[in-house]
């Protein structure tokens, strides 16, 4: 039964007491008034008995009015001050046992309560850590940085996720994110709720795949140079000596060793990427020399598929400041998916154009195209569209990630429009930045 229907009972029972009251006190006085003479009664004496009776009723009606009141109000405060204990109890307790470091500072950075998870990552006994200069026990790769957060902090910015390590003493390496928002006091003093989250795991993991691929960058790539050079020396040296047989098992080999060495630069690429330390080392492009320098890399595929390469300029745009290696990456692994997807005598038109402040590369081909259904993962890390796994097995799926990735950190866009067997044209918008000279 819901509260409408015991709203309803209550009210029909209300009435119904109300209606026999009223009827056995109206019964009592027809009653009266049948067995009694009321002619010789005063009339004055009955007009005060009953103005007297009025005023008790009255009265007591609002004794209880205001009684009720009374214990209404002081139920409500003590249930309000019930509730405000509850939540400061509760408030305390999870700030206290949260297992998130959590200090209260000043304006200045000195530490006025804190709880016990910021005990144990400072290492510092609870006794110690009040009235510590929060600041000085914590370090960035820059001490500039440090100093600029507490500036922050003084002039009511926020500060959320700025990596920072914790000095211990004991000398225990912690890495946090810090996090720090003011408030006022009721006094008007400043406060500050500082946040320290530990990533101290995972700033290991990321510094060991660091080194890993610093490691295999150098590893992996030395004997596969050396590699190379004894095949590429084995042409050079005496090759009349060598039989047919021989030559077309050396011309194997250099073409497996150079896959080999596209492979492993793909994947220290996307290492880097996905560990961030790709950063973008802008200098003075040459478009055109860049341009031609990636097509004369791809020259003898293009030679051997008998494709048509036309190119286009904007002979506005000559040299601008970005990353080479970023835009070469980005070149190299658009020209090279056209010319292994376009067929024999197909045609690729490769170049760029300028839109207002961006520098927009185009590569386009009259190839396989992308399937509908492929093309919204076909920028996701190893994937291959269906035909291109159907009809050319030789692919790693990660030059349109990569592509991607370095787009991304030029700060740039990356579009494409494609139609199944007809062809496919991508668009790398980056901004653009020009030479003082050329300005």
């Amino acid at each position: 039964m819901d509260v409408t229907d015991n709203y309803k009972k209550y009210k029909k029972k209300a009435l119904l007491h109300a209606v026999t009251i009223f009827v056995l006190l109206f019964g009592g006085v027809i009653l009266l008034s049948i067995y009694y003479e009321f002619s010789q009664i005063d009339l004055e004496g009955l007009l005060f008995l009953v103005s007297f009776l009025c005023c008790v009723f009255i009265a007591k009606n609002v004794y209880d009015v205001t009684i009720n009141t009374d214990i209404m109000e002081a139920a409500k405060k003590e249930s309000a001050q019930d509730m405000f204990f509850a939540a400061k109890d509760l408030y305390i307790q999870l700030f206290n046992n949260s297992p998130v470091p959590y200090l209260i500072i000043d304006e200045e950075g000195v530490v006025k309560t804190t709880n016990v998870a910021a005990v144990r990552m400072f290492g510092i006994p609870q006794t110690k850590i009040k009235g510590l200069r929060v600041f000085e026990y914590i370090s960035s790769e820059e001490r500039e940085h440090i100093d600029y957060l507490l500036e922050k902090f003084r002039n009511n910015i926020s500060i959320s996720d700025e990596m920072v390590r914790v000095k211990r003493t004991d000398h225990k390496e912690v890495w946090a994110l810090l996090s720090l928002f003011s408030s006022r006091a009721k006094t008007g003093e400043k406060l500050g709720l500082l946040t320290l989250v530990d990533i101290t795991k995972q700033k290991k993991a990321e510094d060991a795949k660091s080194e890993f691929v610093s490691l295999a960058s150098h590893q992996l790539r030395t004997p596969i140079a050396g590699i190379k050079w004894s095949a590429e020396l084995l042409q050079l040296d005496n090759p009349e000596k060598l039989t047919d047989r021989q030559k077309k098992y050396i011309d194997r080999l250099l073409v497996s060793v150079r896959r080999m060495a596209r492979l492993i630069d793909d994947f220290l690429r996307v290492s880097r990427f996905e560990l961030g330390t790709f950063k973008a080392e802008e200098t003075e492009v040459d478009l055109i020399n860049l341009f031609k320098d990636v097509m004369e890399e791809q020259a003898e595929k293009a030679e051997r598929k008998k494709i048509t390469v036309k190119t286009f300029y904007d002979k506005s745009v000559k040299k601008i400041i970005s990353d080479p290696n970023l835009l070469r990456m980005i070149i190299t692994n658009l020209y090279s998916n056209a010319l292994k997807y376009t067929p024999e005598g197909g045609t690729v038109h490769i170049g760029y154009s300028r839109k207002k402040d961006a520098l927009v590369i185009t590569v386009s081909d009259n190839g396989m195209g992308i399937p509908v259904e492929d093309q919204a993962e076909i920028f996701s890390k190893l994937f291959r569209a269906s035909n291109a796994v159907r009809n050319v097995p030789d692919g790693t799926g990660l030059g349109l990630y990569i592509v991607r990735e370095a787009v991304s950190v030029l700060k740039g866009q990356v579009s494409f429009t494609s139609t199944e067997n007809i062809g496919t044209t991508f668009e790398v918008m980056v901004p653009l930045k020009l030479p003082k000279d050329e300005s």
